[in-house]
């Protein structure tokens, strides 16, 4: 199992600048720590979540890390040119030693994100679709000509080209359609924070029958983290984080914020003493096939933060 780290940009009272050189610092002690890759988010609009040039902020990374891999928790496809996307994710896997992963997504519940974008959220789907067998091809091949509804070229070949012989995907999307389009690509999944361990062996079900090798799929699924000496501790530490980052994200969704319960919020969480996450884990890994299991960091103390990602990483899922 790989351990990764999330970074979600978030914003509370601190300026830009500072909400910013938290997480690369997060970032940079995560590497130090042992962890295998980095995850960064992609939002529109919202000045809790600011990971808006997502493609910059990886670029940045790659230049502050040596050895760590380097990813994007998603990639919202229906908002980005695949050619230009395709010249951009080749030329950060070559300044990065290719150390590049893709993640790709549809989008989720914004409404502001299409709406300023000029996507109609009824064509999501579809536009996902034809981006995605563009940049899959410009990154394959050379001499690419292709017709679609909202994009075609024709003997286009993009540069740079990828440094790794073929690019790690990833597919986060709860749509059997895409799993089935991932299991035929031989491409991994992507589980976010709140799906159930139910749901995700489900999918990977799916992907299996899909699969023309019959092989489940790589999954990287992300948890919210707190460790501390007690479950109580950790708790107490982890509970306001969560409920801002419920509150910010309903209201980025137009959604008026609502109560979020210590039992709601701990339900898929790694949240405790180092024992009582070690538990929750090998619960995890028992019901799915986890092959990389995503940090979400829960805690609004930076210090505390920096100490759960270090205990996490040597006392709950120690590195070999």
């Amino acid at each position: 199992m790989r351990l990764g780290l999330f970074l979600n940009f978030e914003h509370g009272e601190e300026t830009n600048l500072a909400a910013f050189q938290r997480q690369i610092d997060l970032a940079e002690k995560a590497e130090l720590f042992g962890l295998d890759e980095l995850w960064a988010s992609e939002h529109h609009f919202s000045a809790f979540t600011q990971s808006s040039a997502t493609l910059a902020l990886m670029a940045y990374l790659s230049g502050r890390t040596r050895r760590i891999r380097i990813g994007a928790a998603a990639i919202l496809l229906p908002l980005h040119d695949p050619i230009r996307l395709a010249e951009n994710l080749a030329t950060i896997d070559l300044l990065s030693q290719g150390r590049l992963n893709l993640g790709l997504a549809r989008g989720g519940p914004f409404p502001a994100q299409y709406a300023h974008f000029n996507v109609d959220p009824g064509e999501v789907r579809a536009r996902s679709d034809e981006a995605a067998n563009l940049l899959f091809r410009l990154l394959a091949e050379q001499d690419v000509t292709f017709k679609g509804r909202w994009r075609s070229c024709e003997g286009v070949t993009v540069y740079p080209r990828l440094l790794q012989p073929r690019l790690p995907v990833w597919v986060a999307s709860a749509d059997k359609g895409a799993v089935v389009a991932a299991a035929q690509r031989g491409q991994g999944l992507m589980a976010g924070h709140a799906w159930s361990p139910e749901q995700m062996s489900e999918l990977c079900a799916t992907y299996h029958a899909a699969a023309p090798d019959g092989a489940d799929p790589d999954l990287v699924i992300l948890r919210n983290v707190c460790v501390a000496d007690t479950d109580e501790a950790a708790q107490k530490a982890a509970l306001p984080a969560l409920q801002r980052f419920a509150d910010k994200m309903r209201l980025h969704m137009g959604r008026p914020p609502a109560a979020v319960s210590l039992e709601s919020a701990l339900t898929h969480a790694l949240i405790g003493s180092p024992e009582t996450c070690r538990t929750r884990l090998d619960a995890l890994r028992a019901a799915v096939p986890v092959g990389s299991l995503v940090l979400k960091i829960s805690c609004l103390d930076p210090g505390l933060a920096v100490e759960s990602l270090q205990r996490f990483a040597s006392e709950v899922a120690p590195r070999a």
